[in-house]
């Protein structure tokens, strides 16, 4: 037996990473126990070398298309060290919101084998990669398109 498909939920710490990693990515943050939810932005900086980083906004008004907020950058893995992300000092959203809290306990939970129950990761029905409509059930469940996931 098979699981259950939802579309658009990221059921686990891989998909989660790989789709928010994918440099054109807009992810939903789901609390199961009080139903918070935030929704975020992260998008990779262009050029063509790996260590650059992505840039992490907060949505903050009605049109979320364009209503993104700046929080801070998602600085690539190292030898040592996971991504790991860092307020920005432009950032207009503080330490101590809960968006950026929540933001930053995600984060944390990426280092660990599974996604706490408590969280529920959305993706937008689109590729994190490229941006187009996913309509391939694996696709939908990892949020990474077929002709994307290929070339990672």
């Amino acid at each position: 037996m098979t699981a259950k498909l939802t579309p658009g939920l990221l059921a686990d710490v891989e998909s989660a990473r790989t789709f928010l990693l994918g440099g054109n990515a807009t992810i939903t943050l789901v609390s199961t126990g009080t139903g918070v939810r935030y929704t975020y932005r992260v998008k990779r900086a262009k050029g063509d070398k790996d260590n650059r980083p992505w840039f992490v906004g907060l949505l903050s008004g009605p049109d979320n298309s364009a209503n993104y907020t700046f929080m801070g950058t998602i600085w690539p893995a190292t030898k040592t060290t996971p991504p790991t992300f860092a307020r920005g000092s432009s950032g207009k959203v503080s330490d101590n919101a809960p968006s950026m809290k929540a933001f930053r306990w995600f984060m944390g939970c990426l280092a660990y084998p599974n996604l706490p129950p408590s969280l529920e990761v959305w993706h937008e029905g689109r590729c994190g990669r490229c941006g187009h409509k996913l309509t391939v059930p694996e696709s939908i469940a990892s949020g990474i398109g077929p002709v994307c996931a290929g070339a990672a």
